[in-house]
């Protein structure tokens, strides 16, 4: 191509680009950083944010959103024509934050050349007393029955020259808590030493502490904990039921919840005479169903109308595991009357 037809198509690429350009949508936003300064915790606060299309074609607001649950952005109006402006509300809560947070809302838009924008959020959250975790909440990871987990949390005091906490046990019992005052040697710093016992019973377990300290502005702070603890073998159903059946027949099905675990189903029986079982292991030293089948007794058993038609009995499963060695599930059926 000769370098004059070169040049002479460059420039109008650069004239049509400008010319799209400036026929384009533009979001421009006002301010794009907020400092909410110094704040207490659990404190509110409002900034206001102006949204004005700098272009020529409409400009379309897509998705206003935050990056954290304290801060909720607020916009009424997501269309503007050229020239035409929004505010856009931003509340801020200090929740349990301790220390400088930085928090993001990111606009989404048509703005061919900025399609995201982000306002940045500051602040520097200050209290007397910071707890670690901020969410007043211990999680222990799933663990099988009779391992014993333990976590801290620690307490440390901003402004006092000591710190001392107490407490009178949990709400439930189900978890061991101890005290640690003067931490590490710090007279502003203690800690709560929370523990899952080694008799936790099984499944999911929820409980609560209520500490008290000597800070005025913060006297009490309540913390929950929760664990997750399982047993060696899992067993489903929990419970054999059947509604006026002529014939039973269910399964019971025995499976180890980790890989290194290794059982064996050792017996199997029932307190209702009417019901046999069967072991069969499906799939050795991993998975045992328990087959139960039978008839059930008449309307005219002395049991049936003792009980007003309601059986209740149990099924009692052995195993060679020391710390499961029996499993006993509940079994009902109902007879009409």
């Amino acid at each position: 191509m000769h370098p004059v037809s070169a040049l002479r198509l460059f420039s109008a690429l650069i004239l049509l680009a400008t010319a799209t350009g400036a026929a384009a949508q533009t979001l421009t936003v006002t301010p794009r950083q907020i400092d909410f300064g110094d704040m207490k915790q659990e404190q509110s606060a409002t900034a206001n944010v102006t949204l004005t299309n700098d272009g020529a074609a409409k400009l379309v607001i897509g998705k206003v959103d935050a990056d954290c649950g304290c801060t909720v952005p607020t916009l009424e109006i997501k269309e503007l024509g050229p020239g035409e402006s929004t505010t856009m509300v931003i509340r801020f809560n200090s929740k349990r934050f301790a220390g400088k947070i930085f928090k993001t809302v990111r606009v989404e838009s048509n703005d061919p050349v900025s399609p995201l924008i982000d306002v940045i959020i500051t602040a520097n959250v200050t209290t007397p007393l910071i707890v670690d975790p901020a969410s007043h909440r211990v999680g222990f990871k799933r663990a099988p029955q009779g391992e014993v987990q333990t976590q801290l949390v620690t307490f440390t005091a901003t402004e006092a020259d000591e710190l001392e906490i107490s407490i009178n046990g949990t709400r439930q019992g189900l978890f061991e808590v101890a005290v640690i005052n003067n931490l590490d040697g710090d007279p502003r710093r203690a800690a709560l030493e929370v523990t899952v016992p080694a008799d936790m019973k099984p499944g999911r377990q929820r409980d609560n502490v209520r500490v008290r300290t000597n800070i005025p502005e913060i006297p009490k702070v309540d913390i929950e904990m929760r664990c997750w603890v399982h047993q060696a073998l899992a067993v489903s159903p929990a419970a054999v039921n059947w509604r006026f059946k002529s014939r039973f027949k269910s399964s019971v099905r025995v499976a180890a919840t980790g890989k290194d675990i290794e059982f064996k189903i050792t017996g199997a029986e029932t307190d209702l005479p009417e019901i046999t079982v069967e072991i069969n292991e499906t799939v050795p030293n991993v998975e045992t169903l328990i087959v139960l089948e039978g008839i059930p007794i008449t309307s005219e058993d002395e049991r049936a109308v003792a009980n007003k038609g309601r059986i209740k009995g149990t099924l009692t499963i052995h195993t060679n595991l020391p710390e499961q060695p029996t499993i006993e599930i509940p079994v009902t059926y109902m007879v009409r009357m």
